[in-house]
């Protein structure tokens, strides 16, 4: 799969460009991240947002980087009738392990960046995240999954 490397040349430092690179190249600001447990984060739910990125919003399409810790809640019944709950991988091997991570459609709320409302999936796009991206956000990989398709609408995200 053909990747394109962002250089010097790059509009920002929080720009990633997507690929497989349609023509014209498209390209999103991530404009933070958020590491969510379990499962993915709702919308509405505050981003960390990177340095210096607020200036430059408007022009892109926002998105957030986010990082998906998978687990499952395992309930157990105790001898004396109490339910204990601890968090691990799927006893049965059905549901996803280990970590995700993907970048979703985030937009502008009551003065503060969320994830933005919808159901939001796949779109067969991958972005390259600049280095910027990869300090901030420790543990992300150069490479990350958008997910930005409305499998209600068949819409992708646009601002």
């Amino acid at each position: 799969m053909n990747t394109t490397v962002l250089g010097a040349a790059e509009p920002s430092r929080w720009t990633a460009r997507l690929h497989p690179i349609p023509r014209p190249a498209r390209e999103v600001l991530v404009i933070g991240w958020h590491a969510a447990f379990a499962d993915t984060p709702a919308a509405g739910t505050p981003i960390a947002v990177f340095p210096h990125t607020e200036i430059i919003a408007g022009h892109l399409p926002v998105m957030a980087l986010v990082r998906i810790e998978h687990a499952t809640a395992i309930d157990t019944i105790t001898t004396d009738g109490t339910r204990e709950t601890r968090w691990g991988n799927d006893p049965f091997g059905i549901a996803k392990t280990g970590i995700s991570w993907r970048l979703v459609p985030a937009h502008l709320a009551e003065d503060r960046w969320v994830i933005a409302p919808g159901w939001w999936a796949a779109s067969g796009e991958e972005a390259v995240l600049p280095t910027s991206v990869t300090e901030h956000a420790l543990g992300a990989p150069n490479v990350v999954p958008v997910y930005d398709h409305d499998p209600h609408t068949g819409k992708r995200w646009t601002s």
